[in-house]
């Protein structure tokens, strides 16, 4: 698109489906609690739909009737997940592209994943030392859709909002963004449908990050 667009001097970047496709070991996370309690599997599809608000959200809405337990059950996904993180979640096409064209800028990740499974992963992919700053849906008092993470990683890297911008796949990414002023872009390899996205009204809708390479420079 236009190369007159404001050229970014910061980054944001949402983790799952925007970064790296982790759908598959996080469904299998999830199916291994459920059969703890004797639920039978759920397909990849299903568990990718509550992706986006948590953890402890994605339990809640997926192994049913256990409110007590709800804590124990948070517990061993945490646990499965821990163990199974690695196994077939990839980043995704043109995340190299751009992390190497904006090495020289500041770069951060905001997820509603935990810190530590962030840390992780992203170690783990070879990703972490991309990044000046990685916040987890536990590493501030609000996660997404609240704006306080998007407002913590402006103040850190000393910028404006209106010369940073977010990444997303998700309508937590781009609501988060617009209530703390940051320009945003949808992309649209991860939870939220392309209607979604556009009735979310980002600033762009893309279809591959690496798309981001033709709307700044």
């Amino acid at each position: 698109m236009s190369a007159s667009l404001p050229k970014p001097r910061g980054l944001i970047f949402d983790l799952d489906g925007t970064l790296v496709d982790s759908f598959a070991d996080i469904a299998t996370a999830l199916n291994l609690t459920r059969a703890h309690y004797g639920l039978p599997p759920l397909p990849q599809e299903a568990v990718r739909a509550q992706v986006g608000s948590g953890s402890e959200h994605l339990v809640h809405e997926l192994v049913p009737g256990l409110p007590e337990r709800l804590p124990e059950a948070l517990r061993l996904y945490l646990e499965h997940y821990d163990a199974h993180a690695l196994e077939q979640t990839r980043p995704l096409p043109g995340v190299a592209e751009v992390l190497q064209h904006y090495r020289g800028r500041p770069l951060a990740v905001v997820t509603n994943k935990t810190a530590h499974l962030s840390r992780r992963i992203l170690q783990g992919l070879g990703l972490w030392e991309r990044f000046r700053i990685v916040l987890g849906g536990d590493s501030l008092a609000r996660c997404k859709p609240d704006p306080l993470p998007v407002r913590h990683v402006l103040a850190c890297f000393a910028l404006p909002p209106g010369e940073v911008v977010l990444v997303g796949d998700g309508l937590h990414d781009i609501a988060a963004g617009r209530a703390a002023g940051v320009r945003t872009v949808a992309v649209t390899t991860g939870v939220a449908t392309r209607a979604e996205l556009q009735a979310a009204r980002p600033g762009h809708l893309i279809d591959r990050l690496d798309a981001l390479l033709r709307l700044y420079d």
